[in-house]
C-alpha cells in the first residue's frame, strides 16, 4: 500500500468503531459526504483491499492495440532503420497506415521491453548557458562538418557548411562541398550575403581562412607590430568593407548551438538522405535546399525575443565579387605589359590613359574562375601577346637508383695548431741577408745631401 491508501485506512477503521464522525473523516481525506459513504460500505464488504484503486495492475484503458505494436515492432527490425533512434524511427513508421501515429516514447517502452534499446546514462557536466540574441540578423553562426554524409553510397568524406541564426535557430543557408576550404566559405558567405543582406556579425572559430594569415610572416616582429592589412584575411578585409563584424570563437565549445546542431544533422539527415536513396553531391544538395532546410526550420526554429529583422540592405556601389576574390599585383613595363604566370598581357593604347610604367595592375581571381585586371578602380581589358620561357636552367631531374656519395665528416677533436708561412728559397733576405742590408744601408746615405766644405765665418 502507499501513504495514501494507509492513511484511508487509518481514518476508515476509526470511522468503524465511532472515534471518527463521517463529516471529520471527509474533511481529512478531502472528500465529499457520498463519497465517503461508498468507501465505508466497500470497506465492510471487502475489508482493507477496499482502499486500494480497483485499476491498479490493470493495462490501460487508452493502451495501443497489440496488432499496432507488433506490426512497429516488425518495422524497426528492416535493415534500413538499422540505427534510428526512437524519436525519429516513430515519425517513419507513423507513415504507415497500418500503424497510424505514432508517439516516440510509447516506442521508446516498447524497444526497451523487447531489449533492442538501451537508455543511455548521461554523465554529469556543468555548462553555463549563453542566453541567445535577440533578433534575426543579430548574429550568424557559421561552421563546417567533414563526415561520411552518404555513408558507402558515396566514395570517401565531404563537407557541409552552414549558416545559422543564433537568435532563431533557423539554418539560413546551407550546402555540401568536397572540401572545407576558404574558396567555400567565401562563396557562401557571397551567396548569403546576396541573398539576405549584411547581418550584424558573423560569429565561426579561428580557421585560417577567417583569422590573420602569415603571408608577411617575420618571426623578429610580434604579432601586434606586423601591418594588419598585411596579415588580414580575404574574408575579414571583405567583412571589415562591408562593416559587417567578424567575431572568433576559442574554442568549439563557445559556439555549441552549431555544434549540436551538426550532431542532430549527423544522425537525422544521413538517415533521411538513406531513405531517399541519394547517392552523389548534387542531389543532397538538392535535398538539402528543398526538404531538409524548410523542415528543419519548420520543426526546430524557435521565435525571436524581437520580431525585427537586423539584416541591413548591401550599399548600391558595392562589388561583392571584388571584395571576395583574391589578388595578386603586378607592375606595368615600359612596353605597357606586365607578366603573369609566364605570360605577358599587352595594355592597349585606348585602355593606357592614366597608366605609367611602374604602375600596379591588381589580378583579380574571381571565385568563378575568371581573371580580372584592375588600375585602381578601373577595370581593363588585356590581351595575352607571348607566352615567355622561364628564366634561369630547367630543373633536372635526378635518375632514379642514383645516390650523390655522401662527404665524409671530420672527427671531433682539438684544432692543429696554425703553420707560420716558410718564406721561398728565392727571398731576398734568404739569398744574402746582409749584403742586402747593407745596400739598402749605403742606398739611403747616397740619398742624402753632403754637407759643405765652406766655412762660415766665425
Amino acid at each position: 500500500m502507499s501513504v495514501r491508501d494507509r492513511d484511508r485506512l487509518h481514518v476508515l477503521r476509526g470511522l468503524e468503531e465511532g472515534s471518527v464522525k463521517p463529516s471529520d473523516a471527509a474533511h481529512r481525506l478531502g472528500l465529499s459526504g457520498r463519497q465517503i459513504r461508498r468507501l465505508r460500505q466497500r470497506f465492510r464488504e471487502e475489508g482493507d483491499q477496499a482502499v486500494v484503486h480497483r485499476g491498479r495492475g490493470q493495462p490501460s484503458n487508452n493502451r495501443m492495440d497489440d496488432r499496432i505494436r507488433a506490426r512497429a515492432l516488425e518495422r524497426a527490425t528492416e535493415p534500413v532503420f538499422h540505427d534510428f533512434g526512437p524519436t525519429l524511427l516513430a515519425e517513419h513508421l507513423s507513415r504507415d497506415p497500418e500503424i497510424g501515429p505514432l508517439k516516440g516514447p510509447t516506442l521508446r517502452t516498447w524497444l526497451i521491453a523487447e531489449g533492442r534499446w538501451k537508455v543511455k546514462k548521461q554523465g554529469q557536466t556543468h555548462r553555463k548557458a549563453r542566453p541567445r540574441k535577440s533578433a534575426l540578423g543579430e548574429m550568424i553562426q557559421l561552421d563546417g562538418s567533414d563526415h561520411a554524409w552518404l555513408e558507402d553510397r558515396y566514395p570517401g568524406r565531404f563537407t557541409l557548411l552552414k549558416a545559422a541564426d543564433d537568435a532563431t535557430n533557423r539554418i539560413q543557408m546551407a550546402r555540401f562541398v568536397p572540401l572545407e576550404t576558404g574558396a567555400a566559405h567565401r562563396q557562401l558567405l557571397l551567396d548569403y550575403l546576396a541573398r539576405y543582406g549584411r547581418p550584424l556579425a558573423f560569429y565561426t572559430d579561428k580557421a585560417a581562412c577567417f583569422g590573420q594569415i602569415t603571408r608577411s610572416y617575420t618571426p623578429d616582429v610580434p604579432l601586434e607590430d606586423r601591418d594588419p592589412k598585411a596579415t588580414e584575411s580575404i574574408i575579414g578585409s571583405a567583412l571589415k568593407a562591408l562593416n559587417v563584424e567578424l567575431i572568433l570563437a576559442n574554442s568549439p565549445q563557445a559556439k555549441g548551438r552549431i555544434e549540436r546542431d551538426f550532431g542532430t544533422s549527423q544522425d537525422r539527415l544521413i538517415k533521411e538522405m538513406r531513405v531517399e536513396g541519394i547517392t552523389t553531391i548534387e542531389e543532397a544538395n538538392g535535398f538539402l535546399e528543398d526538404v531538409y532546410i524548410p523542415f528543419w526550420n519548420e520543426r526546430f526554429a524557435v521565435e525571436a525575443a524581437d520580431p525585427s529583422n537586423l539584416h541591413r540592405p548591401l550599399p548600391e556601389d558595392m562589388n561583392l565579387k571584388q571584395l571576395f576574390s583574391r589578388t595578386d599585383t603586378r607592375s606595368v613595363a615600359n612596353d605597357f605589359t606586365i607578366r603573369y604566370k609566364h605570360v605577358r598581357y599587352q595594355i592597349a593604347q585606348e585602355e593606357a590613359d592614366g597608366i605609367r610604367p611602374k604602375d600596379r595592375i591588381i589580378l583579380e581571381h574571381r571565385l568563378d574562375g575568371t581573371l580580372r585586371f584592375r588600375h585602381k578602380d578601373r577595370y581593363l581589358n588585356l590581351t595575352a601577346v607571348e607566352q615567355c620561357e622561364r628564366f634561369g636552367p630547367k630543373h633536372e631531374a635526378r635518375p632514379k637508383g642514383i645516390t650523390p656519395p655522401r662527404m665524409s665528416r671530420a672527427k671531433p677533436g682539438p684544432k692543429p695548431k696554425p703553420v707560420p708561412p716558410k718564406p721561398k728559397p728565392d727571398h731576398p733576405w734568404k739569398r744574402n741577408p746582409i749584403k742586402v742590408g747593407r745596400a739598402l744601408h749605403s742606398s739611403s746615405a747616397a740619398s742624402r745631401p753632403t754637407p759643405s766644405s765652406t766655412k762660415h765665418p766665425g
